[in-house]
């Protein structure tokens, strides 16, 4: 790894804020990429034609994405060992965990505290996720107390009294602001600028993460008694040879009776199990169809028989036809 650049040697490489994407999407696999190293997967839920974007923003050590959602995702992947990576919501409307942990506007979400996440995000979603690179950042001292937040252990949600929220929200919104005013000017001024936006978005979020209160503690939500359920239906429905067509399938398969089945969804997601499986399947053939199968393929694959009901149940889903969707990723491989 590069050593990082001194705040005071700017004869090295230049310490300038710089936009490295922004993007505007309608398929949620395209936005999922947008985490670098992130081995992030989406799977859409809600139905209708998606919206998203994201933006990202470097301050030396520190990447800031401002990410906007409007359909209920289930987001899983993994952060990279070597960094620490925590969300805080400017919007955040609808049910929300994280692994197992309800969520809400005012709870500074911990992406790195699992070897694996998964977050159930609602459909009016617009997070800031701060990800930190300890050996990346300017000084010793920062790298200090970023090396030393990332050793410790920490709940997927923390809980924020609404004033410390607020405030972190608009200290990220004038972080934002003022970075973009910075961008690729390579002069010291410029450079001492930056990094006293990169180490005051740090404290800022150090703070965040070890000043819980104990009336915080006791507010901080567990996982639900079904997340593990959940969990077990999940790993079923990532193969085609092992996913449930059906919910009397899925009870059978996991020896539970329907009513556990609709009690665990409801609690967990806040949705009916059936409505959850068509749409992981759904999803799952939109992948194949993204890797060149045919409509007919793909979707007999994922068990669906009935190709004109298919066709209906995908254009509610995903805004659009299969069909239209073969040909559109088609036509991006071609290019």
């Amino acid at each position: 790894m590069t050593p990082p650049a001194h705040p005071s040697d700017f004869s090295g490489d230049p310490l300038f804020a710089r936009t490295v994407a922004f993007c505007a999407f309608t398929d949620v696999e395209e936005q999922a990429r947008s985490f670098d190293g992130w081995n992030m997967n989406y799977t859409q839920i809600s139905g209708g034609l998606f919206h998203g974007s994201s933006s990202i923003m470097s301050l030396g050590g520190i990447k800031l994405l401002v990410e906007d959602l409007d359909k209920v995702i289930l987001q899983q992947g993994a952060v990279p060992s070597e960094r620490i990576a925590v969300a805080v919501p400017l919007e955040l409307e609808g049910h929300a965990r994280l692994c197992g942990e309800k969520s809400g506007r005012d709870s500074l979400h911990v992406f790195s505290s699992q070897p694996q996440f998964e977050f159930y995000s609602p459909d009016r979603h617009v997070l800031v996720n701060i990800e930190i690179e300890p050996g990346k950042l300017s000084t010793e001292a920062m790298r200090t107390v970023a090396a030393s937040l990332r050793a410790q252990t920490h709940s997927p949600v923390i809980p924020m009294a609404t004033a410390m929220a607020d405030h972190l929200r608009d200290l990220l919104r004038q972080t934002l602001a003022a970075a973009a005013k910075c961008l690729r000017i390579d002069d010291v001024a410029t450079q001492e600028r930056i990094e006293l936006l990169e180490r005051t978005v740090l404290y800022a979020i150090s703070e965040a993460m070890t000043a819980a209160t104990p009336e915080a503690g006791a507010q901080a939500a567990r996982p639900t008694k079904y997340w593990s359920l959940v969990n077990a239906v999940q790993e079923r429905l990532q193969d085609a040879s092992t996913c449930p067509l059906s919910i009397a399938e899925l009870c059978v398969q996991l020896g539970i009776s329907r009513r556990t089945a609709q009690y665990a969804f409801h609690d967990t997601l806040n949705l009916n199990p059936i409505a959850y499986l068509r749409a992981v399947r759904l999803n799952h053939v939109r992948r194949e169809l993204r890797l060149g199968d045919s409509v007919t393929s793909a979707a007999t694959k994922w068990g669906f028989w009935h190709l004109s009901s298919f066709a209906q149940d995908y254009r509610a889903m995903f805004g659009e036809l299969p069909s239209a969707t073969a040909k559109r990723y088609a036509a991006h491989r071609a290019g």
